[in-house]
């Protein structure tokens, strides 16, 4: 799966990029059909909102795409809930899927 990460008005550390491309890396393996990531950061500049990092993921593939914002305290939290709502949303696909072609 090719993976582009990028940022706005956010310094990406070295780690965070590591731990970005690890846990997408594996949403692969979950469906074969998406071929490509997009990982987008950014910051909330309202100073009300406490969960400032933003982290949006769009999945793209075989003309289906599968998107997810969320927001945390910091890059690594906002991977993670990301991470876990994508793979939620891909099983939910895989099984319609099925349910589908088998008629079940």
């Amino acid at each position: 799966m090719e993976i582009s990460i990028s940022s706005r008005n956010l310094e990406l550390s070295d780690s965070l990029v590591s731990t970005t491309l690890a846990k997408v890396g594996r949403l692969g393996r979950l469906n074969g059909s998406f071929r490509r990531a997009v990982v987008h950061f950014y910051e909330e500049r309202n100073p009300r909102i406490a969960d400032r990092d933003v982290c949006e993921i769009v999945l793209d593939g075989n003309g289906r795409q599968v998107h997810c914002k969320v927001a945390a305290p910091d890059g690594h939290a906002a991977v993670d809930k990301a991470v876990a709502k994508l793979e939620h949303q891909l099983h939910k696909l895989k099984t319609q899927t099925l349910i589908r072609t088998h008629g079940g």
